[in-house]
């Protein structure tokens, strides 16, 4: 490990986020939104107004590829202890042989690939500009295969597109569950310690009077974030087969476990020593290489040009 790789390290402590899963479900939805069981037309047209104006600079004919949904929390009656801003949730169903047709130069690209290289661009360009829309941060997400947006079991959504309800939300609240609840205790106990070493080895590490007490500090820290890695992992990858034909959505084990790392704190704690994680491989990649490497898009993109002229 190059001795700079840790430079930017910071102290992470559990704390516990909010979560609007284990609330008490509201007698309406969310009079910000909707008027009764009616989405308000300022916010769906609003919504699509900003989805449009983002991919009409980079794509052509969106309107004949993009179906769009807004879902979870923020859309069921589960809104009111959300985090403020609140979280909306837009999901996009791509069909890819439009997209295709419409974009020939992409025709090379997997749906995956597609799928990847959309949902970059709104993490990296357009959600900074929505992380607080009208009191709301807006996330927007493909998910891969899911043009019926039911087969992925959301809580509740609306389908921007058409303007009304694919998915009704119902007033039930999380289930009660004592297993589930000793293993999201689990989850926290297991972060405690990574966190623990992790903090440990910070200190050392700042306190270092030689090159060898720095490097060891260096390898448990290194140690500790790649277990955090794993651990993180674990709970978000799992949530995702909740969320999956095969999964059960909103009451699923899995999901559960994801929100009571929330509010434990498990996931926000995990959460950070991840991100921090990746940012010490891509210092050290370029350390090593003397260049940053390139992100996905501009892989998948060089894939694309690759394949249309093999």
């Amino acid at each position: 490990m190059r001795p700079d790789a840790f430079g930017m390290a910071e102290p992470v402590s559990i704390e516990g986020s909010a979560t609007s899963y284990f609330s008490q479900p509201e007698a309406e939805l969310d009079p910000r939104l909707f008027v009764g069981h009616t989405l308000k037309s300022s916010v769906r047209n609003g919504l699509l107004r900003v989805l449009f104006n983002f991919l009409n600079e980079k794509y052509r004919h969106p309107d004949l590829w993009c179906h769009t949904w807004i879902a979870g929390s923020g859309v069921s009656y589960q809104w009111s202890a959300a985090r403020d801003p609140g979280d909306l949730d837009v999901l996009i169903g791509v069909d890819y042989i439009q997209f295709r047709k419409a974009n020939p130069e992409y025709m090379g690209l997997s749906d995956t690939e597609i799928s990847k290289m959309l949902n970059e661009e709104f993490r990296n360009e357009l959600q900074p500009d929505t992380a607080n829309w009208d009191g709301f941060e807006v996330t927007f997400y493909v998910n891969p295969g899911a043009t019926d947006i039911r087969t992925i079991n959301p809580y509740a959504a609306y389908d921007l597109t058409h303007d009304e309800w694919t998915v009704s939300p119902q007033a039930v609240g999380a289930p009660h569950n004592a297993a589930w609840e000793a293993q999201a205790q689990r989850d926290r106990s297991m972060a405690v310690d990574i966190v623990t070493r992790y903090s440990q080895a910070l200190t050392d590490l700042h306190g270092a009077q030689n090159d060898a007490a720095r490097r060891n500090a260096e390898i448990r820290m290194q140690s500790s974030l790649s277990q955090a890695s794993a651990l993180y992992e674990d709970i978000h990858q799992s949530r995702r087969f909740a969320f999956s034909s095969q999964g059960k959505g909103y009451s699923d084990f899995y999901n559960y476990r994801w929100q009571a790392g929330k509010k434990l704190g498990t996931v926000p704690s995990l959460r950070r020593l991840h991100e921090y994680n990746q940012s010490v491989s891509e210092s050290v990649a370029k350390q090593t290489y003397g260049i940053e490497l390139p992100d996905t898009r501009t892989l998948i993109r060089r894939a694309a040009t690759y394949r249309s002229h093999g």
